[in-house]
C-alpha cells in the first residue's frame, strides 16, 4: 500500500534573530484504526501537533472534532510537540474517529 507524504513547516524564527537555525524535522505516520490507511507527515520537531491535525483532517475531509489522535495510549493535545512527547523518526500516530449511532 502506498502511503501519501506531507511536509508541514512552521517558521519559530523570534524577531530578533534574521537568520534562524534549520529546525530539526521528524517523519511521523498517521494510521487509521477502522481501515488501516496510513498517511506520512514531515514536521518540525518544535511544531505543534494542530498542524498536523488540521492537515490530516482537511486532508480526509474529517471534521477536527470527531477524530482523536492517539499516540502512547494517551490522547494529544494540539499544543503538544513531537519533542515534549519524545517522538521519534517514523513513530506512528493512530486516529479514532468518533460515530454516533444516530
Amino acid at each position: 500500500m502506498v502511503s501519501s507524504s506531507t511536509t508541514i513547516s512552521v517558521s519559530c524564527a523570534s524577531k530578533k534573530s534574521r537568520s534562524p537555525k534549520p529546525q530539526k524535522k521528524i517523519t511521523v505516520k498517521v494510521k487509521t484504526q477502522q481501515g488501516g490507511e496510513e498517511d506520512v507527515y514531515k514536521l518540525g520537531y518544535g511544531t505543534h501537533l494542530n498542524k498536523l491535525m488540521q492537515a490530516y483532517c482537511t486532508k480526509r475531509n474529517l471534521d477536527e472534532g470527531t477524530v482523536r489522535f492517539i499516540f502512547g495510549k494517551k490522547q494529544l493535545k494540539p499544543r503538544s510537540t513531537p519533542a515534549q512527547l519524545k517522538m521519534k523518526e517514523g513513530d506512528v500516530i493512530d486516529i479514532v474517529t468518533d460515530q454516533d449511532g444516530a
